[in-house]
């Protein structure tokens, strides 16, 4: 199906089913732009019983394609969009494929929101080359544990960018010798394209991946790049109940990359655990060299009088601004300035516990988080350190508006009649 420039395709719930044709095979892509944009919603896609031959280039199987155009895919269904039953070795059969390497083409936008992708032979949704994407609240389904293909849920590359947040992807394993991944950023001369940078990954639940988020970008000798990739990776829920990667190796994070920022994921299950398997299963694995310095991962807080602040993150990072454990991981808090008389560092969100005057960063994301609570308005300079570093940042407190008493011998303004 060709979308002419601009039109909206609303599938009102319907199935578009595609089959071989007799005497040949079906080919390509189910829907894909005719112009500069394109639009989907309420859709249902679905190949059924096509023969198992591998095709590639245009000819790939694609549900739906983005050529050098914007657009979106809201609310839609993309089921079996593979060759045969998907158990052949077709390194295609891709949900739905966004892709602008056109030099002379702008950059183009495109949101995936709230569908459902399951039983593609290759990958849920790629983004390559000059793109933005949003990619959020949808549902991937991987085949995994499997030996013919390694998956990806969403792979991200080349330049591409954008938002990955409140996913929930799952099943990509790969027996042979290679692994699978829940997201997988990509890029850089490793790849033979430009780096992805500034890619945001949030929220997302990632079951049962070989890798949960996997950054990959690097020189041909596999170093990090020169330039930072600044990546973000933040709040995701990562878990694999064991072992199914035939190489093996196992992450919930794996980072290539420079200066990405990986804190406060919560990362489970057997098959992340170091000591599962020592050297093959990981919770955090990032290529960098030697804790060099202290860092605050958060911007300064303004917090009311009396009030719990949000939380403080602080990370030992090497020379790059990768993170990395540090051999001594316990650090001091104190506070300087006019509203440190009274403050009180705690590791609740509520601080309602116990007051806490030291932090422990001897965890895979080489991170420590605290609150704090002042009784006294102003700037405050809170200092994390220890023997071999020290840093420090400026907090505002103040006393809410409402609250405020009024100025002594302000004029009570009577209405004019």
């Amino acid at each position: 199906m060709l979308i002419p420039d601009g039109y909206v395709l609303d599938g009102a719930g319907h199935f578009v089913i595609a089959l071989d044709p007799p005497g040949d095979r079906f080919k390509g892509a189910i829907a894909r732009n005719c112009g500069g944009s394109a639009f989907y919603m309420n859709l249902r896609l679905m190949l059924i019983e096509l023969a198992d031959v591998c095709d590639t280039g245009d000819d790939a199987l694609v549900g739906i394609r983005f050529d050098n155009a914007t657009g979106s895919v809201i609310n839609t269904q993309i089921f079996n969009i593979r060759q045969g039953d998907g158990t052949g070795g077709c390194q295609e059969g891709i949900g739905i494929m966004i892709r602008n390497q056109d030099p002379l083409s702008p950059t183009q936008h495109v949101g995936v929101q709230n569908n459902i992708l399951l039983g593609y032979q290759k990958a849920g949704v790629v983004a390559i080359g000059d793109v933005v994407v949003d990619i959020t609240n949808n549902r991937l389904v991987g085949s995994g544990p499997i030996g013919n293909v390694a998956q990806s849920g969403i792979q991200v590359g080349l330049g591409a960018t954008g938002h990955i947040v409140n996913n929930n992807i799952s099943g990509h394993s790969y027996t042979g010798e290679g692994v699978a991944s829940g997201i997988l950023v990509y890029g850089g001369p490793l790849y033979g394209g430009p780096l992805s940078s500034d890619v945001h990954i949030q929220g997302n639940q990632l079951f049962n991946n070989d890798i949960g988020v996997y950054l990959s970008q690097g020189n041909e000798d596999q170093s990090p790049p020169a330039v930072q990739t600044s990546i973000q990776v933040v709040d995701n829920l990562i878990h694999f109940d064991g072992v199914t990667n035939g190489y093996v190796y196992q992450a919930g994070i794996s980072d290539l990359g420079t200066a990405n920022v990986i804190h406060s994921n919560i990362i489970t299950g057997a098959g992340y655990d170091p000591a599962t398997l020592p050297g093959s299963t990981f919770a955090v694995d990032v290529l960098a060299g030697p804790a060099a310095s202290l860092a605050f991962l958060t911007p300064p807080r303004q917090v009311p009088v009396g009030l719990c602040s949000d939380p403080i993150i602080v990370q030992t990072q090497d020379s790059s601004g990768n993170l990395a454990v540090a051999s001594t991981t316990t650090f001091n808090i104190t506070s300087a300035g006019p509203a440190s008389p009274g403050i009180q560092f705690y590791a609740d969100s509520d601080c309602a516990g116990p007051a806490v005057t030291t932090l422990d960063l001897a965890n895979p994301q080489a991170q420590g988080r605290f609150y704090f609570r002042a009784t006294t308005p102003g700037s405050v300079t809170v200092f994390v350190y220890n023997s071999s570093w020290t840093q420090g940042q400026t907090q505002l407190v103040f006393i809410p508006l409402e609250s405020a008493p009024p100025l002594a011998g302000a004029p009570r303004m009577e209405p004019q009649h």
